[in-house]
């Protein structure tokens, strides 16, 4: 058989793009979770110590995987016993210090979202957020004027993987000691969830609750899905000619 001209070889080459791109496994995702309890099982909660109106944040710490670096997808559970419809923001945060001192980490991305139900939702980013592997990173929910009536995030008892975070606005006429109003850039008073918020309040560990269930997905980096499809097409122009 007579090898192919340029001509043909072009032409291999961009069917093999597309072939390529439309049967390619890299695309497979990396679920991050720290929590492997069926979050049905469990109660919900807020950020309240007694009855009071709070802006709530949680968050998830995650080692960014090979293979996982493009985050694409932010997974939070609500209470199914809750069927409070919430509006709020999810967060994206570098945090390569310390693992217990989540104060110090970086927003890198934010996204509002409009509507949430009772039991799983599943928010698609905008645009997606690229890290490197071996990068700590924190996925957070942050909710506004959560009532003392409502109950929108699920503790488990689960720490085998990590623990959460959690945080929320502060206010001396709530009682606290200081005023610190809560967004989704200020994490100076978050702390893990063997913690308390304000000294001799609730404590959410000693009543065996440890991990929020919010997870997300991660995909290859661009970079490295283009290396693969180009070394792909190279062995099948070799196997051609």
């Amino acid at each position: 058989m007579e090898r192919m001209g340029k001509m043909g070889r072009l032409l291999a080459l961009c069917a093999g793009a597309v072939l390529l791109l439309a049967i390619s496994p890299v695309r497979a995702s990396v679920l991050y979770q720290i929590e492997n309890a069926d979050p049905s099982g469990y109660s919900g909660f807020n950020c309240s110590d007694v009855s009071e109106t709070r802006d709530c944040w949680v968050g998830n710490p995650f080692t960014v995987q090979a293979g996982g670096e493009t985050i694409t997808k932010v997974i939070f559970f609500q209470y199914s016993g809750d069927a409070t419809s919430y509006a709020g923001k999810l967060g994206i945060y570098l945090d390569n210090g310390d693992a217990t001192a989540p104060q110090a980490a970086t927003l890198v991305y934010q996204q509002d979202f409009s509507a949430t139900v009772a039991g799983m939702n599943e928010f698609t980013l905008t645009t997606p957020v690229t890290l490197a592997a071996g990068d700590k990173m924190i996925v957070a929910i942050m909710l506004p004027n959560i009532g003392p009536a409502d109950f929108p995030y699920v503790f488990t008892g689960d720490t085998t993987l990590g623990r959460s975070y959690w945080d929320r606005d502060f206010s001396i006429a709530k009682g606290d000691p200081v005023d610190n109003p809560m967004t989704i850039g200020d994490l100076s008073k978050a702390v893990p969830t063997d913690q308390a918020l304000i000294p001799g309040g609730w404590n959410p560990s000693a009543n065996s609750c440890n991990t929020i269930v919010i997870r997300a997905e991660g995909v290859p980096e661009p970079a490295t899905m283009s290396l693969l499809t180009i070394g792909g097409l190279a062995a099948l122009i070799r196997r051609r000619k």
